[in-house]
C-alpha cells in the first residue's frame, strides 16, 4: 500500500516533466526524496539521479568525497600501482627464469655443476694449505736450528717464514669464502626451485605473498 502510494506520489511530480520531455533531477534533503527540474547548488556536491521523461534513471552522479576519503582513495590507488608494478617487475623476471630453466630437474643438475665445480676449487686450496703448511714447518725448523747455534737467522729466511705464513692465511680465506659460496649456491637455486614450482601451479607476476602455500604444496606432491 505504502510502495503503491508512493509510485502515485512520484507519478504526479513526474507528470509536468513528461509532459515537458524534459529531464528532473531526483535528491535527498533530510531523509526525504525530492524531485526537481534543477539540483540548488549548495545539494548538488550531496549527489544525484537524472530521470528522463519516462521517470527511468539516465544518469547518477554521486556524492562529493570528503578530504579523507579522497587520501584514502587516493592511499589506495598508490597500494594498487605499487602492486602492479612489483607484478611487472616479477613476470620480466619469470620469463627470464623460464627461458633457463624449463623443469625442477634442471635446476637441481645446474646446482650440482656449480657447487662440484666450487668443491674441487676447496681441494685444489686445501692441497695447497697442506703444502705451505709443510713449506712453513721446515723454515721455522731451520731457523730454530740456527738459533740454537747461536747464529742470527737470516733476512731471507725470516721473509720466507713470513710469505708461508701469508700464504696459508690466504688460502684459509679463501677455503673459508668459497665454503660460503657453497651456501649461497644453495639458497640461490633454492628460492629457483621454489618458483619455478610456484610458476607450474600460478601465473607470471605472481607475489610472493599470493602464494597459497598448502595448495601449493599439495599440487607439487601429486
Amino acid at each position: 500500500m505504502i510502495r503503491q502510494y508512493f509510485w502515485a506520489s512520484l507519478f504526479v511530480l513526474l507528470t509536468p516533466a513528461v509532459l515537458a520531455g524534459s529531464n528532473v533531477y531526483r535528491f535527498n534533503v533530510d531523509g526525504q526524496i525530492v524531485i526537481k527540474d534543477t539540483v540548488p547548488a549548495d545539494l548538488a556536491p550531496l549527489g544525484y539521479q537524472v530521470l528522463n521523461g519516462q521517470g527511468m534513471v539516465i544518469r547518477t552522479v554521486p556524492r562529493e568525497l570528503t578530504a579523507e576519503e579522497i587520501a584514502e582513495r587516493d592511499r589506495k590507488l598508490e597500494l594498487e600501482r605499487q602492486r602492479q608494478a612489483r607484478i611487472d617487475k616479477r613476470k620480466t623476471a619469470d620469463r627470464a627464469l623460464l627461458r633457463l630453466y624449463s623443469s625442477v630437474n634442471d635446476v637441481d643438475r645446474a646446482l650440482e655443476r656449480k657447487s662440484e665445480e666450487v668443491r674441487g676449487h676447496i681441494e685444489l686450496q686445501k692441497r695447497r694449505l697442506v703444502d705451505v703448511q709443510e713449506k712453513l714447518e721446515n723454515a721455522q725448523q731451520a731457523a730454530a736450528n740456527m738459533e740454537r747455534r747461536g747464529q742470527e737467522v737470516s733476512p731471507e729466511l725470516k721473509a720466507e717464514i713470513s710469505q708461508y705464513q701469508t700464504a696459508i692465511k690466504d688460502n684459509e680465506l679463501g677455503i673459508k669464502e668459497r665454503q660460503q659460496s657453497l651456501l649461497a649456491l644453495d639458497k640461490e637455486y633454492s628460492e629457483v626451485r621454489y618458483r619455478l614450482q610456484v610458476l607450474a601451479v600460478y601465473p607470471l607476476g605472481t607475489l610472493p605473498e599470493e602464494v597459497d602455500v598448502e595448495r601449493l604444496q599439495a599440487e607439487v606432491s601429486k
